[in-house]
Order: C-alpha cells, then sequence, then structure tokens
C-alpha cells in the first residue's frame, strides 16, 4: 500500500502569551490560519505477514526518486533535507512509534517526507507533520478515534500538533490544545518570507517577560483580538491585517534585527500589513492581489538573496 499526504504549514494571525503554567508552558491565546504551503509524505506499508519475506535493505519508489532503506526497523524514515532527524527524534517517528504500540501493530512502515516548510521557523511544519500521519493511521488502521481522541494524543508530543487535527482555521487556547474553529475566510494571498537564520522557539519563549510586550494592555490585545475573529466572520481583510498581533516579535527582533527590516521591507513592498508567524523568524504580509504579492517577492528576493520566499493562500 503507497500513500501520498499533504501536511500545510500555518501562519499566527494573533497570538497573545498571557503568562507562564505550573506545567512550565505558557499560556497562550492565537488564531492560526493554514496555509497552501505543503510538506509532502509519501508512504508505503508492508503487512506483518509479509516483513519476513523482506531484504536487509529495499528500494522504494517515491514520485519517481528511488529511496533506499534497511528494513530492520520497523518504523523508517527519510527525508529530501539531509540534517532533518529520521530517528526518535522527529515527531513523526514518535507519533508512529506510540500508535503502533498502543494498537500492537506489527506492520513495517516506510516514510519519505518531501520538506518544503522551513524548519524551526515560526509555520509548523513539524508538527503538520506528525498530525498528518496521525490522521492517515487512524483512517488507515481503523481505529475510529473523534479528534478530541486525537487531540489528548498529539498533546503528548506538542503543542501545535492538535490544531492541525482540525484542518480548519481555529483559535487555540492553553498549550494549544483547546480548539474552535472559525469560519473559512481565504480571499487574500499571503507573502512567507523566512530569513536564513535558525531560530528556537524555547529559546523564545524563555526571553518572554512582562517588559517585552508592555505595549499593549490586556484590554488592548482582547480587543485586537475580537477585532481579528470579526473580520474573519465578515471577510474583512482591512480589518484583519489592521488587527494583526503577536507577543513573541518583538522578543524575537531584538534577537534576530533582520526579522524587523524583513518585516518593514514586505510593507514598504506593498502588503496591507505583515506579522512574524509564531517565535519566528518568518514573517508573512498579507495582501489583497497575487499580482502584488508576487511583486512584493521579487523585491524581497533581490534585497534578501538567501531567504526563502514563498507565496501562498489561506485554506480550507
Amino acid at each position: 500500500m503507497k500513500k501520498v499526504i499533504k501536511a500545510p504549514a500555518k501562519v499566527n494571525l494573533y497570538l497573545s502569551v498571557n503568562g507562564k503554567r505550573n506545567d512550565g508552558y505558557h499560556d497562550l491565546t492565537m488564531i492560526m490560519q493554514p496555509i497552501s504551503l505543503f510538506d509532502t509524505l509519501y508512504i508505503k506499508i508492508i503487512d506483518n505477514l509479509n516483513c519476513n519475506d523482506l531484504k536487509s535493505r529495499i528500494k522504494i519508489n517515491f514520485n519517481n526518486k528511488k529511496i533506499y532503506f534497511n528494513t530492520k526497523e520497523q518504523i523508517n524514515l527519510a527525508s529530501n533535507w539531509s540534517y532533518i532527524p529520521t530517528d526518535d527524534k522527529n515527531l513523526v517517528v514518535k507519533i508512529v512509534k506510540y500508535f503502533f504500540e498502543k494498537y500492537s501493530i506489527k506492520d513495517k512502515i516506510f516514510i519519505y517526507l518531501n520538506k518544503l516548510i522551513p524548519t524551526c521557523a515560526g509555520l509548523g511544519g513539524g508538527s503538520s507533520d506528525a498530525a498528518s500521519i496521525l490522521l492517515f493511521l487512524n483512517e488507515y488502521y481503523k481505529t475510529n478515534l473523534s479528534l478530541n481522541e486525537m487531540n489528548e494524543m498529539a498533546c503528548l508530543f506538542g503543542s501545535d500538533i492538535s490544531f492541525f487535527l482540525y484542518k480548519k482555521e481555529c483559535i487555540c487556547e492553553g498549550r494549544g490544545e483547546i480548539i474552535t474553529i472559525l469560519p473559512s475566510f481565504n480571499e487574500y494571498h499571503i507573502l512567507v518570507v523566512t530569513p536564513n537564520i535558525r531560530v528556537s522557539t524555547k529559546h523564545i519563549f524563555e526571553k518572554v517577560d512582562c517588559t517585552y510586550y508592555v505595549d499593549l494592555t490586556e484590554e488592548q490585545k482582547r480587543q485586537k483580538f475580537d477585532n481579528c475573529v470579526l473580520a474573519i466572520k465578515n471577510k474583512d481583510i482591512k480589518l484583519l491585517s489592521d488587527n494583526l498581533f503577536n507577543d513573541l516579535e518583538k522578543v524575537t527582533c531584538e534577537l534576530y534585527s533582520d526579522v524587523k527590516t524583513i518585516k518593514k521591507h514586505i510593507i514598504d513592498c506593498g502588503a496591507i500589513n505583515a506579522l512574524m508567524s509564531g517565535s519566528g523568524p518568518t514573517l508573512f504580509g498579507i495582501f489583497d492581489s497575487h499580482l502584488k504579492a508576487q511583486s512584493a517577492k521579487n523585491k524581497i528576493k533581490s534585497h534578501f538573496k538567501y531567504a526563502f520566499a514563498y507565496i501562498s493562500k489561506p485554506i480550507y
């Protein structure tokens, strides 16, 4: 059996840090939007009954690319990016291992992860890959887990995985596991720009304290949140753009000056507004036409040759 699944990136239209919890995580209020920037997972499962006939090394064709796997392990992951971990450090492997153990599955699985979403960038690529494989396993093995049950499982491995299970624009609260689905609003274009730097989410949150985000009162932050929700419901691109907000942006900008510089360039190139996604360093700009977004992308690439730039749209 072979299967191809797409795992989308996300942007944070709103991110408020509400304080640190007793469990060490931060309490958050976020509005997250999946976008049309995808990793692709190519999957082959070999039934346990046929595993004994496997050679020690096999070749599998994924999308006209020949990938070689050792067959000693039950869970096998390879990627087009050499620095992506393919062992238990990878969320995909962790999810599969947990699922197989929970349901006593003895099959062997071979996964080729074709990465396009930048890593450590605030776009949720690893979490999306993990959610996508969990959704696939639930369907393939007919375990009939509800979204709530998969959400509980996802929380064991990461805070953003829950969001990607729902395939909708959502309000995410708590660590990110408390989900409220919002209406679809996809009548705008998004230019994603990731500078050639790697940002540790853990490091950014360690730097977060009240001195970094005193620019807005709690009441003002709540007003921005309410306006974002209203804009999504009314499909109002101007109201949405005017109320983009991220508590972490100031922290990351202080540590990495390129983030602040690129945000200004995106706005100067015609975006209605721009914001950092997650803990960064990715910035995204909102545009009312693909032509404007393309023009901005060309200008950004001329200034920042090593930055990743991609035009996408909200999906679902």
